[in-house]
């Protein structure tokens, strides 16, 4: 088969366009289930996304030293999501645990200040 029927049928250039569109699309799905998602789920993928893309940039950089810049990028950006979102699920565990506790306390003050209006 020669180029110009593979041009003809779509070959290479849909695959250039698949290489475009998917990446979108799966941004897009991501950005659609976020809203359903809880807010632990939300800061999870938060962090993955912005593990990935960091990773990836730094991937990239050290990759290119080694001669292969987009494996270097794709270990990164592996690397970068499991990092980053596993980072986005303890900071929201950390602030839960935060935020419980600071009701708890004000509830114990609320307490105190019952217990003391109830003894006059």
């Amino acid at each position: 088969m020669d180029n110009n029927a593979l041009t003809k049928t779509g070959g290479p250039r849909a695959l250039g366009n698949l290489r475009l569109v998917a990446p979108l699309l799966i941004v897009f799905a991501i950005i659609l289930g976020g809203c359903t998602m809880d807010e632990t789920q939300q800061r999870t993928v938060s962090g993955a996304g912005i593990g990935a893309a960091g990773g990836a940039a730094l991937g990239a950089i050290a990759g290119a030293f080694a001669g292969v810049p987009g494996m270097g990028a794709a270990i990164g950006a592996g690397a970068g999501a499991a990092i980053g979102g596993t980072a986005g699920y303890v900071v929201d565990q950390k602030d839960k645990r935060q935020t419980a506790e600071n009701r708890n306390r004000q509830l114990e003050a609320e307490n105190r200040q019952l217990r003391q209006e109830n003894q006059y």
